[in-house]
C-alpha cells in the first residue's frame, strides 16, 4: 500500500520547458488533496562574492536574489494555474515557495526531510549518455538518496512552452 501524500515536495530549474513537471505536481496535488511546496535550488554562489565585498553586503545581496526568484516563481505559478485550470476550480492549497542555495540533490533531499515531504516530483531533461556517466544528473543522485517517493517527469531538451 502506497503512504498517503499530503505534501508534495515540487523541485524546479524554473526553466522554459518544466511545465509538464508542473503539471504533473498540479495532478497530484488535486489527486491527493495535497499541498505543494514549489523548491528552486540555486547553484552555490562563487566565494569570490564573499572574498570581494563586506559580509553584510554579501548577505544582502544573497538575499535579495533569492527574493526576486520567489517573486519570479510566484509569477509564473500564478500564470500557469490560470492558464491550465478551469475558472472555478483550485488547487486545494495554495503553493508555498522556497529557494535554497546549495547542490540541488543536497538542498532537495534536506528540504525533502526538513518539510517532511510525502513525494518528490522533479523534472529530467535528456542528455548524453557520456555526461550521465561523468557526471550523473541530479534527478539520478536524489532518486538513489531519497527516502521518500520521487516522480521524474521526462522533459525535452530544447522545448520553448510545453
Amino acid at each position: 500500500m502506497l503512504p498517503e501524500i499530503n505534501t508534495i515536495l515540487y523541485a524546479s530549474d524554473i526553466s522554459e520547458g518544466s511545465r509538464p513537471a508542473f503539471r504533473m505536481a498540479v495532478k497530484q496535488a488535486i489527486n491527493n488533496n495535497a499541498q505543494i511546496i514549489f523548491l528552486h535550488a540555486i547553484e552555490p554562489m562563487d566565494d569570490f562574492i564573499d572574498d570581494f565585498l563586506p559580509v553584510n553586503a554579501s548577505l544582502k545581496h544573497k538575499n535579495q536574489l533569492i527574493e526576486s526568484f520567489k517573486i519570479r516563481i510566484g509569477m509564473r505559478i500564478k500564470e500557469f494555474l490560470k492558464s491550465e485550470l478551469e475558472e472555478d476550480f483550485e488547487l486545494p492549497y495554495p503553493p508555498t515557495i522556497q529557494v535554497s542555495p546549495g547542490k540541488p540533490d543536497q538542498v532537495i533531499l534536506k528540504a525533502a526531510a526538513r518539510l517532511n515531504a510525502s513525494m518528490i516530483i522533479m523534472g529530467d531533461r535528456e542528455t548524453s549518455s557520456v555526461s550521465r556517466v561523468f557526471l550523473g544528473s541530479t534527478a539520478q543522485k536524489v532518486i538513489h538518496h531519497s527516502e521518500i517517493p520521487v516522480l521524474i517527469v521526462p522533459l525535452k531538451k530544447h522545448t520553448k512552452q510545453n
